[in-house]
């Protein structure tokens, strides 16, 4: 009894160690770009599971009278609160705004989920009816699908209504179908300009949109994608070792590749940011988590939606893999948001995220 009991207290000290390490890692993550040094971006992308480990642990040595061991991981969990916080958003009672304001919407729309029912006559109709039924005034979309014959470009733009909008293409096949991204506004675009990205067929977009009295430069993004599907998660039930770790060699290649590439692209789209004239409204598909080198660089100075307005867990993707939360509204902190929400439905691999964006001074009108 006495040597099973050091077994696992043996056992459980190796994994304080192990897990405590990892953390910290992940904690350290989002400072090296991942085109540099990719390997501690794999601990970012663990930090919510560490962080779970940490804290059974915790417990765990708590419950043996180990208070110093508990301790010292109750305070490396405290030391990454700031990461915990863009995780999960304590719910808050709402601060007084003014009346109105700019509604702001993100969605990856995954070519408006033609591949998944090739019964309806429409293929667009589920997502274009959600849209129309929230109608936010600035709308931006990302893995959008047209085609002459299936998804006419010019029946989705009839069917969402909307005054003004900017479609960029990246991917244009034989047969005439074509991919990219999108804004919509119901306020004028004043200019429009596409930031494209060598070796991908991802882009941003920047707009500068006509609010009322206030100008502001909105950057629609879909930034590196990984391509992982549901055959590259097969490992758990493939009946031979060797083809499981072939499979999980295939994942972490494809993950350090993007990784690589979005460090690059988020450079690069950084200098577009800090070169607006205008207060930044950041939107978009990350393929990123908040424990990342992406989403520091890109939330530096500004303000996230979901951590000020938002509440409960933010997660974003539902498809095969972990979820978590990769779509973000992020906007400048002379704006404040309102209102943050997530659409938990089946419309897409990604759900929908909208936010209010009003100013102090008061309410904009709308058009």
């Amino acid at each position: 009894m006495v040597a099973a009991r050091r077994m696992i207290r043996f056992v459980a000290g190796l994994f304080t160690w192990i897990a405590g390490v990892s953390l910290l890692i992940a904690y350290l993550s989002v400072f090296i770009p991942p085109d540099r040094f990719w390997l501690p971006a794999f601990f970012g992308l663990a930090f919510p599971y560490l962080v779970a480990g940490v804290f059974l642990l915790m417990l765990f040595w708590w419950m043996q009278h180990a208070w110093r061991k508990g301790l010292v991981l109750f305070l490396l969990l405290v030391l990454g609160w700031g990461h915990m916080r863009h995780f999960y958003s304590l719910p808050r009672r709402p601060a007084p705004r003014p009346s109105g304001g700019i509604t702001v919407m993100t969605f990856n729309v995954r070519s408006f989920d033609i591949f998944s029912d090739h019964d309806r006559r429409h293929p667009e109709e589920g997502i274009v009816s959600f849209l129309r039924k929230v109608q936010p005034d600035v709308l931006c979309l990302q893995e959008i699908y047209t085609s002459p014959r299936t998804v006419p470009e010019e029946r989705v733009l009839t069917a969402l209504g909307y005054p003004y909008h900017f479609i960029t293409y990246t991917k244009v096949r034989e047969n005439g179908s074509r991919y990219g991204i999108a804004l919509f506004s119901r306020y004028p675009i004043l200019h429009r300009q596409v930031i494209r990205y060598a070796g991908s067929s991802n882009c941003s977009q920047s707009c500068d949109i006509l609010a009322g009295g206030d100008t502001l430069r909105f950057f629609n993004n879909h930034l590196q994608s990984t391509h992982l599907g549901g055959k590259e998660f097969r490992f758990a039930a493939l009946p031979e070792d060797k083809e499981a770790l072939q499979d999980v060699r295939r994942i972490s290649m494809r993950l350090r590749t993007a990784y690589a590439l979005r460090a690059r692209q988020v450079r690069i789209l950084r200098d577009s940011i800090d070169a607006s004239p205008f207060p930044v409204v950041v939107c978009g598909d990350f393929n990123d988590t908040p424990v990342s080198y992406t989403y520091r660089h890109l939330s530096r100075g500004l303000t996230d939606a979901f951590v000020e307005s938002g509440k409960g867990f933010g997660k974003t993707y539902h498809g095969k893999v972990p979820s978590f939360r990769i779509d973000y509204i992020l906007h400048d902190p002379s704006w404040r948001s309102a209102d943050y929400r997530t659409f938990h439905n089946d419309l897409s691999d990604h759900f929908a995220v909208m936010c209010t964006l009003y100013r102090d001074r008061g309410s904009l009108p709308r058009e």
